[in-house]
C-alpha cells in the first residue's frame, strides 16, 4: 500500500470490533508527534462512521480512507484509515 503518506506507525485491528478499533488508534495516536501519520487497518463494518464520530472530538484529520481488496487466502477485504496526528 504505497501513497503520498510517509506511514509512522499501523495499527492490524482487522478482526477486530468496535470500540477495539478505535481505542488502539487513540493510543497510537498519543505515541506520535505532530505531524505523523497513523494507519489503520480493520475489518469492523462500523468503522468509519466510529472514526468519523471520534475525529469531530479530537485535533487529528482523517487524511484517507479507503476498502482494500483481499490480501489473505480467506479473501477478506478491508478498510484502511490514515490520520495525521495534529
Amino acid at each position: 500500500m504505497k501513497d503520498q503518506f510517509k506511514i509512522s506507525h499501523s495499527v492490524d485491528a482487522r478482526g477486530l470490533r468496535c470500540p477495539i478499533p478505535l481505542l488502539r488508534a487513540k493510543q497510537a495516536l498519543k505515541a506520535l508527534l505532530v505531524g505523523d501519520y497513523l494507519e489503520v487497518l480493520t475489518t469492523d463494518p462500523s468503522a468509519k462512521g466510529d472514526f468519523d464520530a471520534m475525529l469531530k472530538h479530537l485535533p487529528h484529520t482523517l487524511e484517507s480512507h479507503s476498502m482494500v481488496a483481499a490480501d489473505d487466502e480467506n479473501g477478506t477485504e478491508f478498510e484502511r484509515f490514515v490520520i495525521r496526528k495534529a
